[in-house]
């Protein structure tokens, strides 16, 4: 396997980077959105405070709470709405790129060389030495490729046989490194 280069010629279609940058999309917000819905319980814990300080005549408490509830409220809507801005600039964004794909659409190129990991598309040839490069596997259809913490790449299974897949993590496996999702 160490002298072996592995190259695949992957379909590149707007349906595909859809799929791709939506499943990412999601996995990005997915935990930062879980952090958020904390917010929303604190909201009611000091809420239900603020009304037990108030049936019991200590309004001191009560303003103290209710200030808190306002404020986790006030965070949580706010990140909301932030939210929802960056997946509007995130669908704006992706549909000008299947936009730019579709006019100039040539398959994606993929090769793991005993030096290198290469990918090139309509749009980019980047080319990395190994030590860079990090890799994991995500709900068993995606491989994600991590050069640097800006880049990513990643193969999705269905454009690969089984055995080309396999391959592919085997070859990583012996020249980059693995990491946690």
């Amino acid at each position: 396997m160490d002298k072996e280069i592995l190259i695949y010629n992957t379909p590149n279609s707007g349906e595909i980077l859809t799929k791709i940058h939506h499943h990412s999309f999601k996995n990005v917000w997915k935990k930062n959105l879980k952090k958020n819905n904390q917010n929303l319980v604190w909201a009611i814990i000091f809420i239900i405070a603020g009304l037990i300080a108030v049936f019991s005549e200590n309004h001191t408490f009560a303003g103290f709470f209710f200030g808190f509830s306002l404020a986790c409220l006030t965070s949580y809507f706010s990140y909301k709405s932030q939210y929802n801005e960056y997946k509007k600039n995130f669908e704006r964004q992706l549909n000008k790129e299947i936009i730019n794909l579709n006019k100039n659409s040539k398959d994606v190129i993929w090769e793991f060389a005993p030096e290198y990991f290469r990918f090139r598309n309509y749009k980019y040839d980047f080319r990395f030495l190994w030590e860079g490069v990090t890799y994991f596997i995500l709900d068993t259809n995606f491989l994600y490729i991590k050069v640097l913490p800006e880049l990513c790449f990643i193969l999705d299974k269905e454009n690969i046989d089984e055995i080309n897949f396999n391959k592919t993590i085997e070859y990583l496996k012996t020249k980059a490194q693995i990491e946690k999702p």
